[in-house]
């Protein structure tokens, strides 16, 4: 190993692993050099954070307000002098010339700071424009090469500084910082957590410093923003060895590339979907200025799951909720949904929907000849419900938390105005049966939900022996059907010869997902955690009319 290499291994390097508030920028500004603080004192010689670390990642068309983007960079120019023994790489929006077409622009940058100067900035040059992404909106695409040349502990050193997306696919900036001598490769990103990911992201970065033969460091954001919920999973690697930090979690530590092990990244699945679940829940109650949330719980496994999570995010003592038992409701029902609500210490209380059910039935039925058919009846009761829950929530200040699961939301299996009553949606990108992974893997460490909701038929109860399973194929059926339409974007006839499915019930199952697209669009926003997030990744127009041709 060269003097040069021994001295890159030694480097004492900082993951700044933190959570931050999209547009709170002085409180960004104050995390951020508290984090300075303490590599300073963990005496690190180089300090990172993640992409767009002083505006928060989700700031959507305020980057195109001149004034934010200077207050961004006023809070860089005040971080400066705070980092005086060491190097920082924070991500910050910086101006960028007034495009083509006079519209304002920034770019998606990253400061170089050291002992107190400020050396440049890198300007991000791979801008996602899929799925959620929709930076060329916002940003304009970056000249730099991203190469700094520092000295640090008297010794020269270059850092080849990039920005998320840099680093996938092609990763041309990368490559080209390797090419003109980049010791130690940084990457700052803002990757939001989806099923699986954080594996295949390591797995990408430790093939690109494999295939460069360079160190490399990538710190991701944490934390939740609306949809998004960013799971860190920070690390190094260094020729066959790596170290990551830990996912869903802030965290502010300091490394040598010479300590690193041999190591693989194995991951529970079913433990980072449930963590990322928590995570987004916690940091959209608290960012938004809540403490309290409320639900209806109705005994079954929807409802269960998300007032566990709410108990997990919050604390038992911030969750409350409405069973709200209608003529229809099972006893076994209502004692399942007590007794989750007593393993959980939540608090609860029955408001029966009787009363308010019958002053509607004699009012309207002089009006409807058929009121007692079809889903006129079922829709009021359900929408009763909401109005209940969306008064304790007025009377209380508490965030209601809609309990509808991405299988219900696909086919329209909802009523507008209520079960999708809500602030917030946590399972809304979550299939029915990973529901019931979930709360299978959450009773594995330590059983909350009656093993009743687990077990027992499906059903919404707003009529007498209704089971899902009337209107619906069996979820696992279902849920392989949407998966392959909405992830796999297959065809019908596709879906029905690949999975061995009559084509009849595949093309129901379609034309519910496409007829319930204006439910969705009216819905509460929810956790994007799929990688095909309805409405946020795949969005469709609400008028529509399109029909395949039959040969």
């Amino acid at each position: 190993m060269s003097a040069q290499q021994t001295h890159i291994a030694q480097l004492r390097i900082c993951l700044a692993q933190i959570n931050t508030t999209a547009g709170d920028i002085s409180g960004n500004q104050q995390h951020i050099i508290s984090a300075v603080e303490q590599a300073q004192k963990d005496r690190a010689d180089l300090i990172v954070f993640p992409e767009l670390t002083i505006s928060g990642y989700g700031c959507g068309d305020w980057l195109l307000h001149d004034y934010f983007i200077e207050d961004c960079l006023s809070a860089v120019n005040e971080i400066v002098p705070k980092c005086s023994d060491l190097v920082a790489v924070i991500g910050l929006p910086r101006t960028a010339p007034v495009g083509e077409d006079g519209q304002p622009r920034c770019y998606n940058s990253a400061a170089v700071i050291q002992n107190g100067q400020l050396l440049g900035f890198y300007d991000k040059q791979a801008l996602p424009n899929y799925l959620i992404f929709d930076e060329v909106r916002h940003f304009v695409v970056g000249q730099g090469d991203g190469v700094f040349s520092l000295t640090i502990n008297n010794q020269d050193i270059a850092l080849g500084v990039s920005i998320c997306e840099d680093l996938w696919h092609e990763a041309r900036a990368v490559k080209q910082q390797a090419e003109m001598g980049a010791d130690l490769l940084i990457n700052l990103g803002a990757s939001p957590y989806a099923l699986g990911k954080p594996e295949r992201r390591h797995q990408q970065f430790a093939q690109t410093a494999r295939e460069l033969n360079k160190p490399l460091v990538y710190v991701n954001a944490i934390g939740g923003q609306d949809e998004l919920v960013f799971d860190g999973h920070s690390g190094l690697v260094h020729g066959d060895n790596s170290e990551q930090l830990p996912g869903f979690q802030e965290a502010i530590k300091s490394h040598t590339l010479n300590q690193l092990a041999g190591r693989s990244v194995d991951k529970n699945p079913l433990a980072d979907l449930y963590a990322a679940l928590r995570l987004s829940l916690k940091d959209y109650v608290h960012k938004n200025g809540f403490n309290e949330v409320i639900l209806g719980l109705s005994g079954g496994i929807d409802s269960a799951l998300v007032a566990t999570l709410a108990a997990d995010a919050l604390g038992a003592d911030k969750v409350y909720t409405l069973l709200l038992p209608s003529k229809y409701s099972s006893d076994h029902s209502v004692d399942d949904a007590q007794q989750l609500a007593n393993n959980l210490g939540i608090q609860s209380e029955i408001v029966p929907i009787k009363t308010a059910h019958d002053v509607f039935e004699k009012q309207l039925t002089p009006h409807f000849k058929d009121y007692h058919h079809g889903l006129t009846d079922e829709n009021l009761q359900a929408r009763i419900r909401g109005l209940l829950l969306m008064a304790f929530s007025n009377n209380h200040n508490k965030l209601v938390l809609a309990t509808s699961n991405k299988s219900e939301s696909a086919v329209g299996y909802s009523t507008l105005y209520g079960d999708m009553v809500g602030g917030f949606a946590p399972i809304i990108d979550v299939y029915k049966t990973d529901v019931y992974a979930l709360c299978r893997y959450r009773n594995q460490q330590n059983p909350v939900i009656p093993e009743n909701i687990i077990s027992k038929p499906p059903s919404a109860e707003l009529r007498p022996d209704q089971k899902d399973s009337d209107s619906l194929p069996d979820y696992d059926v279902l849920d392989t059907i949407l998966t392959a339409y909405i992830e796999q974007r297959q065809s019908p006839q596709a879906i029905a010869t690949i999975l061995e499915i009559d084509q009849a019930v595949v093309k129901d199952v379609i034309n519910k997902v496409n007829r319930a697209e204006y439910k969705r669009r009216q819905g509460a926003i929810g956790s994007s955690v799929s990688g095909m997030k309805l409405g946020a990744d795949r969005r469709m127009p609400l008028t529509f009319n399109y029909k395949k041709p039959t040969a």
